[in-house]
């Protein structure tokens, strides 16, 4: 398998994990926070598989009430931003 390819893949998968996760912390009431350290790319692929199919199931503000990201750089918040601005 090509590199890009596997990366994608492995991009796919982490996101379901996230998204997963997320689905628990809503359904349990409770509050997920996200631990950025040693991450180094916000890829698209990743995004839209978890922040971007909570956003389409359960709305942005629910999305912001119950995730938070923490040890997050700036670089890292503001391509979330980005990401939240432009998700239609």
């Amino acid at each position: 398998m090509n590199t890009a390819l596997q990366q994608s893949k492995d991009y796919s998968v982490a996101g379901q994990y996230l998204y997963k996760s997320i689905k628990e912390a809503i359904a349990n009431n409770d509050r997920l926070s996200v631990d950025m350290d040693g991450v180094t790319s916000l890829p698209s692929v990743f995004l839209n598989v978890s922040l971007g199919r909570i956003i389409d199931e359960e709305g942005k503000d629910k999305l912001k009430q119950y995730v938070g990201f923490v040890k997050i750089t700036k670089q890292q918040a503001l391509r979330l931003r980005d990401y939240l601005q432009r998700y239609n």
